[in-house]
């Protein structure tokens, strides 16, 4: 039911104008990080989180760090508004949509098997103006929608599994599919509102194989130190695109009947070189032991997490036919930094002293992204902060968890006054279903 009523939604969702920033009008549309609510509470940190209760399609060498033999359902939604200004002038847009949708399954005690949905770029701006020339006013609109999904298969495996330590890694196996729809239109108005005037749309549709690979090195000194490093790559790829564009002329845009076809649609198959990718991140975590001679004294977990990625956008580059073409882009680097305390890391705990907020993870983080797009040479900085809480659901042993996260940020080109200005805020909302413990895995023994 979860699975249809998801499926719905992003279906619904999808459909909607997405008016979320006018750079995403460049290349493949916005490819910025589009993270679960337990990573957007931590500033979006991923490379390291290794949770058995948490699902982390960014690094598939965590998918056999799940809790052993449970399989994870995971799903997200989001919601961005987004405010801009440019002397004087303000507008606003938002975006909702299905963040991600994975049912990962650990085996074997050393493998994990995933498969996953989420986006990898979306497309969604809408953009009007008008001059007045010779005594007419003349209308430019600017439409543009759509995403490019990643379809994962994903595989991990405990290389060393020691008690002190362990080394995993993972690989991800990804179907790019989607469309990115760009339309523009001038016109005038006749004396009966209606429009005369010409459009042009274009379109890219993807239809792409890719991958990455994913490590993660875990040391435990002893019980109440634990550390974890990861590393994440995406090589450099071309890939498979199609691209189509026509113009047409009409004298009434709403009857199709006066349309006039003036260059044809004609499919292109092309290359699109999606940028390299390196991602390296720590975790701590500190777990206290209890106190013998406290009756009543919980088990609290403090972890702090951290990464820096590097993208390598400058080499972004579009072919189709003869014809190749270049956004300019700049190479791109974020830094993400994240706190999560928990005061009784026990969930499954029944004690009277423990309440059920105790159990609740209290999540805060912050990042400062370099972003691809600059104006005026200036290249645009994303800057922001993040919370989250997390709630954990018990049912016969098997820990389910609902992750509700909000941020809030800014971008601009370091105070440039010429450059759009962007303050945004955003609700993500995540939930990891494990089945019931009894239910799927209770086995009978006979003496």
């Amino acid at each position: 039911l979860l699975v249809i009523l998801f499926v719905l939604s992003s279906v619904t969702l999808n459909a909607q104008v997405s008016t979320n920033s006018p750079y995403s009008s460049q290349g493949i549309g916005d490819a910025s990080f589009y993270g679960t609510a337990f990573m957007s509470g931590l500033g979006g940190a991923s490379t390291a989180l290794i949770d058995s209760s948490q699902v982390n399609l960014f690094n598939p060498s965590s998918y056999s760090h799940l809790a052993k033999q449970l399989p994870m359902f995971s799903v997200g939604i989001m919601h961005r508004r987004n405010r801009f200004s440019l002397n004087g002038i303000e507008t606003e847009g938002n975006y909702t949509g299905i963040t991600h949708m994975s049912l990962v399954i650990p085996f074997a005690n050393r493998f994990g098997l995933a498969f996953g949905l989420k986006p990898y770029s979306r497309r969604g701006y809408e953009i009007n103006n008008y001059e007045v020339i010779d005594g007419d006013s003349i209308f430019y609109d600017y439409e543009g929608s759509g995403e490019i999904q990643e379809f994962l298969l994903g595989f991990s495996a405990q290389i060393i599994k020691k008690r002190n330590h362990s080394f995993t890694i993972g690989v991800n196996g990804k179907h790019y599919f989607g469309r990115l729809d760009n339309t523009r239109k001038t016109y005038v108005k006749d004396n009966n509102f209606g429009e005369i005037g010409g459009m042009e749309q274009r379109f890219m549709r993807a239809r792409a194989l890719g991958f990455e690979i994913g490590a993660n090195y875990r040391f435990t000194p002893n019980k109440t130190n634990n550390f974890t490093f990861g590393l994440t790559y995406r090589p450099e790829q071309n890939l498979n695109f199609i691209q189509s564009e026509s113009r047409i002329f009409y004298t009434g845009f709403t009857n199709i009947s006066s349309y006039d076809t003036i260059v044809e649609p004609v499919k292109v198959d092309g290359e699109v070189t999606s940028p390299s990718r390196l991602s390296a991140g720590f975790t701590y975590e500190f777990l206290p032991i209890k106190d013998s001679s406290s009756r009543n004294s919980r088990l609290p977990k403090l972890l702090l997490t951290g990464e820096y990625t590097l993208e390598n956008w400058a080499n972004y580059r579009e072919s189709f036919g003869t014809t190749l073409s270049n956004p300019n882009f700049k190479n791109s680097s974020a830094l993400r930094v994240g706190v999560e305390y928990t005061p009784h890391r026990k969930v499954s705990d029944r004690s009277a002293y423990v309440r059920f907020y105790h159990k609740f993870s209290y999540r805060v983080g912050a990042y400062s992204v370099n972003t691809p797009y600059s104006v005026n040479g200036e290249q645009l900085v994303d800057q922001g902060v993040s919370f989250g809480i997390g709630i954990p659901i018990v049912i016969n042993r098997a820990i389910s968890t609902v992750n509700i996260s909000a941020n809030y940020g800014a971008q601009d080109g370091n105070g440039n006054p010429n450059v759009i200005r962007e303050n945004y805020y955003g609700f993500n909302l995540g939930i990891n279903i494990a089945p019931s413990y009894d239910r799927w895995f209770r086995k009978y023994k006979l003496d």
